[in-house]
């Protein structure tokens, strides 16, 4: 019973971590569709976000299925805890796919980049993709350092999510730039959700090695906003980005 429990739980892991895969490839996609943004490149993303959610949800409801039929060990239940989480993140990175998606579909492309605030968009998509990836090969292989060295990683996504939101700030710009910029700032807030996600994958790996759940940081917590040209001396900013409740 038990090693047939083990079998089942190894199957579900193996597919779970498969169909995450395709996730970091999803976001170098979507590096290119913020620079050059079509329609077709909307619904394509669209589709690979709902496939991904109804994906996760079916490997949640497996391991709940699991759960209910026999009761693991202590280092089975450790792995189960962890794939479900894991089946959780997939569902909300899907969510901020479609978020993403529903930005491109009402952006005009003829509209200019004032801003130049897509570069950056572009930037992050490919640094999150290399960041979840990271944490998924850590997952899979319990490599305890590359996990904990995925938060460090985080900081340079946070950096470029306010880079374009400042940017956006500063714009002084027609309303339809204004308007492109502001959609940006919404797409980058997306990327900065899919770059904690990677950190939690991370944290899971963590646990499966240690046995003890740590944070490696509070994402809920903003980070301390930095300081502009102009701004005097031990002055922050007033304004921040908008925070995930």
């Amino acid at each position: 019973m038990a090693d047939a429990f083990a079998s089942q739980l190894n199957e579900v892991q193996e597919r779970l971590l498969q169909e995450l895969a395709t996730a970091p490839v999803t976001l170098s996609e979507i590096a290119g569709a913020v620079i050059s943004p079509s329609p077709e490149g909307a619904v394509a993303l669209t589709k690979k976000a709902r496939a991904l959610r109804t994906f996760s949800r079916t490997i949640d409801i497996d391991l709940l299925a699991l759960t209910a039929a026999g009761v693991p060990v202590s280092e089975e239940l450790r792995l189960l805890v962890a794939l479900i989480q894991l089946a959780q993140r997939g569902a909300l990175i899907a969510n901020q796919f479609e978020l993403i998606s529903e930005q491109l579909t009402d952006i005009d492309a003829s509209v200019s980049d004032r801003g130049q605030t897509a570069v950056r968009l572009a930037e992050m998509a490919r640094l999150a993709a290399i960041q979840l990836d990271h944490a998924l090969s850590a997952f899979a292989s319990l490599d305890l350092e590359s996990a904990r060295a995925i938060d460090s990683q985080d900081d340079a996504i946070d950096r470029l999510n306010r880079d374009v939101f400042e940017a956006t700030l500063e714009l002084d710009a027609g309303p339809d730039q204004r308007e492109l910029a502001l959609r940006h700032v919404l797409i980058a807030r997306s990327l900065e959700r899919i770059g904690d996600n990677a950190v939690d994958i991370a944290e899971q790996a963590a646990f499966l090695v240690t046995t003890e759940l740590q944070e490696f940081t509070d994402a809920s917590t903003p980070k301390p906003p930095r300081a502009r040209a102009g701004d005097p001396p031990g002055h922050a900013p007033g304004v921040t980005p908008p925070s995930t409740p």
